[in-house]
């Protein structure tokens, strides 16, 4: 398993509370800051699924696995789930799924073989809100 992440660091935020917000859902990766057309990238990566525990946590702390489970599978394409998370939410340690946000997106993309497996680890099917 595969875990890449990118987020934008605007001008007006440091590399190092972006890296924070990461950390606080994705905590272990290698991370590396690279300049494309002018902007600046926070790059995080990693293997193995210890990187996604405190994520997996935090969606049942949250008790949002179903907005979970409904986002990633809705992006879920051939060895692949991607999705957008909120970096202000992320700083606080908390996860908001978002398309749009004023300060960017953490972009994560996670690859595996059976990625549905994956899918099915970190957000199961719920029975009334709960997993069974």
């Amino acid at each position: 398993m595969r875990i890449s992440i990118r987020a934008e660091v605007f001008p007006t935020e440091s590399v190092e509370k972006v890296r924070k917000a990461v950390e606080n859902l994705f905590p272990g990766l290698t991370y590396e800051v690279v300049e494309e057309g002018g902007r600046r990238y926070l790059l995080a990566s990693g293997e193995g699924r210890d990187h996604l525990q405190r994520f997996h946590t935090r969606l049942r702390e949250l008790r949002i696995l179903d907005a979970a489970r409904s986002v990633m599978l809705g992006s879920l394409r051939k060895g692949r789930v991607s999705f957008r998370l909120n970096k202000q939410a992320a700083f606080a340690g908390y996860v908001n799924f978002s398309e749009e946000a004023p300060l960017g997106a953490i972009e994560v993309e996670i690859e595996d073989e059976g990625i549905e497996d994956v899918v099915d680890w970190l957000a199961p099917s719920t029975v009334e809100g709960r997993e069974p």
